[in-house]
């Protein structure tokens, strides 16, 4: 039996298992509610109008149970276009191998009528490569948003506000068009080539911070947050429990004052929805994290996004966009005395732009499709965008689309064909290591199953 063939009937093998008499929705959301989770979601984890609501007030509408549990379990299998380069490196670590990749285990759920949490705590099976190139497990706390909310009239409209508690930047954040919950949804966790340069508030600080910040939603139209974020140590330990802090393994910033805003309008009217905003943060961060004293290097992200839902029978249809302008100024790593004649030299100042656009369809809440479009673009810096795979190229420029098709059995079971295409890669299409690897070469073909439970 070949390895496609293996690969189908672990997948067919899977299926017949683990799909559920019924649908139980976002887990423990909908047994808190009662309801199936296709009224907070068109697609996990893209949420609904009300499900935006149920999430601003704080996860507390419906009875507070017991035993707020729930979990999440995802099994894939990848192919990348050119496994090795050409010297014989493996750029795709167990290719076309079926894997089970995470289990993710959350309580969530109403606390009070004032107060609710989501708390993800995460285990890896594959995602961590040792130097000999062997893979190995991981778990941590994930993805975690503690909100205490109240609601008010104000000019004779409803008010919604809250302070909220969370360890990554716009994970609090409603509308599926920001970084922590924006498409790809999911993709392999294997260790591979790809791109090496992004935001910082996409992904550059998640469960290495703590943030604290208030929120307001008024007359279903006008949102607004402002949160500061500090390293979650200390007291906020516990939100980046697994993070290796005794290994200087991650970023840190300076003090608890690292400001992140956000600013949208939201419409509704009849079956659809538009959200036009704008999000964005600073942060102070060491160049060294094994040494956290003296001066910071400044990141500061600016971005605007808009989403637009469509929701009705058959079809539901969603497009989301954003773009992050990102400075970079190397008040502390600057060296003003560097000679770029004989040295590569830090430019004081640098920038990063990113730009992301989604459209997915989704028929019978059954049968989705989406197409997508990434693309980033930078200064020129031979240090900070210096990949170190060979690249002779000292621009973070990558280019990109994908694809996916999905089969929905039931509103908690997915399974997803997910393609990733790219036309650059760090600043170069034909020579990405130096050594004659094309960006297309990383291309990945992705065969996913998620399911909750």
């Amino acid at each position: 039996m070949n390895q496609i063939n293996k690969t189908a009937l672990f997948f067919l093998l899977l299926a017949s298992f683990l799909l559920p008499d019924e649908a139980f929705a976002v887990p423990s959301f909908a047994r808190q509610t009662g309801m199936d989770c296709s009224s907070c979601h068109t697609s996990f984890p893209e949420l609904t109008p009300f499900g935006r609501e149920f999430k601003l007030n704080g996860y507390t509408l419906g009875e507070r149970q017991m035993l707020p549990f729930a979990a999440m379990a995802q099994l894939s299998a990848t192919h990348m276009n050119k496994e090795y380069d050409k010297s014989g490196n493996k750029q795709m670590w167990r290719q076309n191998d079926p894997q089970f990749d995470i289990l993710s285990i959350f309580a969530a759920g109403k606390i009070n009528d004032h107060a609710g949490a989501f708390i993800q705590w995460t285990y890896s099976n594959n995602s961590e490569q040792r130097a000999d190139g062997s893979i190995y497990h991981h778990s941590q706390l994930d993805n975690t948003d503690v909100r205490v909310v109240g609601r008010n009239d104000l000019f004779g409209k409803d008010l919604i506000f809250g302070l909220d508690l969370n360890n990554n930047p716009t994970v609090q954040d409603v509308w599926n068009s920001t970084p922590a919950w924006g498409y790809p949804f999911n993709g392999t966790n294997l260790p591979h080539a790809g791109p090496s340069f992004s935001t910082q508030i996409d992904g550059g600080l998640s469960q290495q911070v703590a943030g604290l910040g208030g929120y307001f939603f008024w007359d279903r139209h006008l949102y607004g947050e402002l949160s500061l974020y500090g390293n979650a140590n200390k007291m906020f330990r516990i939100l980046s429990e697994g993070q290796p802090w005794d290994k200087h393994g991650v970023t840190r910033i300076d003090g608890r004052n690292n400001p992140y805003w956000r600013l949208a309008w939201n419409q509704s009217w009849g079956a659809d929805s538009l959200m036009v905003g704008t999000y964005g943060m600073l942060a102070d961060i060491y160049p060294d994290p094994a040494n956290p004293h003296g001066r910071t290097d400044r990141f500061t992200d600016t971005a605007i996004d808009a989403q637009y839902q469509h929701i009705s029978d058959p079809g539901i249809f969603t497009a989301q966009a954003s773009y992050i302008h990102e400075k970079q100024n190397y008040r502390s790593s600057f060296d003003p005395t560097c000679d770029p004649t004989s040295d590569p030299c830090l430019n004081k100042h640098d920038h990063i732009n990113t730009f992301k656009a989604k459209a997915s369809y989704l028929y019978n809440r059954k049968y989705g499709a989406t197409v997508s479009y990434f693309t980033t673009t930078g200064s020129n810096d031979p240090v900070a965008f210096d990949n170190g795979n060979g690249n002779p190229i000292t621009k973070p420029d990558t280019r990109g689309y994908m694809m996916e098709l999905d089969y929905n059995p039931l509103t908690n079971v997915r399974f997803a064909l997910q393609y990733t295409g790219y036309t650059k890669i760090d600043g170069s299409s034909h020579n990405i290591d130096g050594n004659g690897r094309k960006a297309r070469d990383d291309n990945t073909l992705f065969l996913n199953t998620w399911f909750a439970f």
